[in-house]
């Protein structure tokens, strides 16, 4: 029953719109296939102009015909198959001969060998690994390394039966090929010679951005450690969109249940988009059906509302350490989405607590505020209910609960009625009212008042009050926090160390660099995290190598990804090459983020010129790697012309001939058309285009993934600035937006300009300065957005 149902899937998925889908489709059901049905499904592909897929369809038909005992000439006798070269040997015979007559065509192919056609060796190969020994095999290496489409497959299994030598020699030739299929199958192969390199170019197809790749990487699973591919395919699901490759992930998940494949699943379904959860909850509830049927656990308990209340209680604090380390590294939509889950859930004791904690990370904090400060529009009853539950959980007594909610409400036209308890709490109140007294008084009137009460309470112990004296002192006295800042930097709580090296960067580079490595050795992830966002602030040349090794040992995925962001924003060989030897992971969802960065920084990196790479150190060359190595077979790759199959050029040719007979009037009447039309708008063209040079470009379809690369444009940005890498410029202030904030205009292009620190207090418009600032974006305005790190004015101006 369950081997008709997957016959009939497949005779589905013959009219796939994805080519290599339709031929693994085949390839399947000569295995599987046992009915008359499936013939008839392969019988309009045997006349196919598609070399590969008439193969594989005649070779199906007649495997199946032969399980279920009909004659084939008869179903397919309208169908006139190409004239075979050979003397008498045809495709028919080589793919169905019988035992007795093996040895006859045996003598028969080996005495033709260079007198076979094209269009036959295929049909020779199939023969081959039934018949074959290895006096054959200089026939099918020859064959091996002068074909790379999909019609390799039945060479590969044919030298992996009767001459593996031969394979494994022409393997980096295979694994380069730009089929998925003969990819996936040389991905095979290689598993018996090296499990290892075999997982990493498993796991570079399913973090390809090709889902026809990502497909075949699928379908190759079953031959890897179940919990390594479930790593990887969970690490797929949260931005996939392709529907073949999620019912794909469905069914692998859904053949193997098990309850940790479930709460995979909802590790990540309220972190997605609304369009993405409605995808991932019906895997959820397949995998849950698939528990329930096969009785690894009780139906009752399978159920979906039941296995959420489990994850509740085994998974919800690890879930929301981690939207923690999300929060500080996602793009504004993805973030949007979970600062929604987490206004929906906020009631949770748990969920109360991850917003307090926040406050203390400085790269959430922003968050916090969005999520405490009471939005206008609403009723002050939905205010309250948003704060009172957070203090509940705290047992704070009602008077400092009203006192809070009342500071966080405040507005500047608030401020004279309440300033003098407002100071008198900053200065002598409980640490809970003072942090938020300070940071009240920084959000409405930063003054010197308020600065010195900063200065009292920056040696506060509670953790608190002192990042609130922190921020203040960052704001509004920096050379207070330059002459205090090596005793800051060691500073037992990481957060106030962290917000310190962010600061000492601009001036104590070398030092605070020197901390960053320590703190990377932190168990905490937020901790990792914070330092890494500070390492993408340095100067790459000197964060390289602390970055790549990190990567190597990491193992959060969200953190991994930052990393191979600031890698990818300075692309180079030198870090292709450091990409290459990372081989200390353990964790499937980090390899898949390493896997991704290779195969999109390879891309990149054939885009660039060579004057736009700069190596940021010397390239290592390490020991001698593997033929089959990801490298070496990248390298092939490269080197190949853009028409991969011999012959290729010559059948398309006769091909178009073919259709040139056919349809010549057609042609000529739409051609004579065209150059009408074309005549008559030269004119408007000329005047239109002049003083353009517009290159047109091949439309594609739009690959979902394409919004997750790093993309340079050097037409709206100067050639001396590149993005995430710090730079110094000379600019012309143009507009002043705050203290701590500007837009300038240099060489012409406009750069938004925020700093941390009220750095243009004092900036007038048309002051001409020398800025140093880390690009980041650019807005859909054209306007080059950068985070400011200092500025001189400069001389002649002072």
């Amino acid at each position: 029953m369950a081997e008709n149902l997957q016959e009939k899937e497949l005779i589905t998925q013959l009219s796939s719109d994805k080519r290599s889908l339709v031929i693994q489709a085949i390839v399947k059901l000569t295995r599987i296939g046992r009915t008359k049905d499936s013939i008839q499904a392969l019988v309009p592909l045997l006349n196919s102009s598609d070399r590969e897929i008439s193969f594989f369809s005649f070779q199906a038909a007649g495997k199946i015909a032969q399980k279920a005992g009909v004659d084939l000439q008869e179903l397919i006798k309208d169908y006139q198959p190409a004239q075979e070269s050979g003397e008498n040997l045809t495709r028919e015979e080589l793919l169905s001969t019988k035992a007795e007559k093996g040895k006859e065509t045996l003598f028969k192919v080996r005495r033709l060998y260079d007198k076979i056609s094209d269009e036959l060796l295929p049909s020779v190969a199939v023969f081959l690994r039934r018949y074959g020994d290895v006096s054959d095999a200089p026939f099918l290496e020859k064959c091996l390394a002068n074909e790379s489409s999909n019609l390799a497959l039945p060479f590969i299994e044919a030298a992996e039966k009767i001459a593996p030598q031969a394979l494994a020699r022409n393997l980096p030739h295979l694994l380069a090929s730009k089929e998925p299929l003969v990819r996936s199958r040389s991905v095979s192969a290689l598993r018996r010679i090296d499990p290892e390199e075999a997982e990493r170019h498993f796991s570079d197809l399913l973090a390809s951005r090709n889902p026809e790749d990502r497909l075949a990487g699928i379908a190759i699973a079953f031959l890897f450690p179940f919990q390594r591919v479930k790593g990887y395919i969970l690490s797929l699901l949260p931005e996939e969109r392709d529907a073949d490759v999620l019912k794909a992930c469905q069914t692998f998940l859904a053949s193997n249940p098990e309850l940790d494949s479930a709460l995979g699943i909802l590790d990540s379904i309220d972190s997605v988009s609304p369009e993405q959860k409605g995808r991932l909850t019906i895997i959820f509830k397949t995998v849950c059906q698939a528990l329930g049927t096969t009785g690894i656990m009780d139906a009752e308990k399978a159920r979906p509302e039941e296995i959420v209340k489990i994850w509740k209680q085994q998974r919800l604090e690890a879930f929301l350490n981690d939207l923690e380390i999300q929060l500080s590294f996602s793009d504004e939509k993805k973030k949007a989405a979970i600062v929604a889950w987490i206004e929906k859930n906020r009631n949770h004791p748990k969920v109360r607590e991850l917003i307090e904690r926040l406050a203390r990370n400085p790269q959430t904090e922003k968050v916090f505020q969005q999520l405490t400060r009471p939005v206008q529009s609403k009723k002050d009853q939905d205010s309250e209910t948003q704060a009172k539950p957070m203090q509940k959980q705290q047992a704070i007594p009602d008077d400092d609960r009203q006192k809070i909610k009342k500071m966080r409400g405040l507005e500047l036209e608030n401020l004279p009625a309440n300033k003098s308890w407002l100071l008198k709490e900053a200065e002598n109140g409980k640490p809970l009212i003072r942090k938020e007294a300070l940071s009240t008084l920084l959000r409405l009137h930063p003054d010197n008042k308020l600065l010195d009460l900063a200065k009292q309470a920056i040696d506060n112990p509670d953790q608190g009050v002192k990042i609130a004296a922190f921020q203040i002192l960052e704001r509004l006295d920096n050379e207070f926090l330059k002459e205090n800042i090596a005793s800051f930097m060691q500073e037992d709580d990481p957060n106030i160390r962290l917000r310190a090296i962010r600061f000492a960067l601009k001036f104590k580079e070398s030092e605070a660099i020197e901390i960053l490595k320590s703190l990377l050795k932190s168990s905490e992830h937020r901790i990792r995290a914070n330092a890494v966002a500070c390492l993408g602030l340095c100067p790459f040349s000197s964060a390289y190598k602390i970055l790549m090794d990190q990567l190597d040992e990491e193992s959060h995925p969200v953190i991994a990804k930052h990393i191979t962001s600031i890698l990818l924003s300075n692309p180079s060989k030198a870090v292709l090459k450091g990409l290459d030897n990372i081989t200390r992971t353990s964790n499937p969802a980090v390899a898949m983020v390493v896997s991704q960065a290779r195969n999109d920084l390879f891309e990149l990196l054939k885009k660039l010129p060579e004057e736009a790479i700069q190596e940021p150190v010397k390239i290592d060359a390490k020991s001698e790697s593997k033929p089959y190595s990801v490298e070496n077979v990248r390298n092939i790759a490269r080197s190949r012309q853009k028409v991969w199959k011999p012959g290729y050029k010559a059948e398309q040719n006769a091909k178009t001939k073919e259709s040139l007979k056919s349809s010549l009037n057609w042609q000529m009447i739409l051609s004579g058309a065209v150059v009408i039309v074309f005549l008559a708008m030269l004119p408007i063209m000329l005047l239109s285009d002049r003083g353009k040079n517009d290159y047109g470009k091949v439309n594609r379809p739009k690959d979902w993934r394409d919004d997750e690369r790093k993309k340079f444009s050097r037409s709206k940005i100067p050639a001396n600035l590149r993005m995430n890498r710090p730079c110094s410029i000379p600019a012309v202030v143009e507009k002043v937006t705050s203290d701590s904030s500007m837009v300038v205009k240099h060489e012409d292009q406009q750069i938004m300009i925020k700093f941390e620190t009220p750095e243009t207090k004092n900036i007038t418009p048309g002051t001409e300065l020398v800025v140093t600032m880390v690009p980041f974006r650019v807005n859909p305005r054209g306007i080059i957005q950068a985070r400011g790190t200092s500025l001189a004015i400069s001389k002649g101006q002072e």
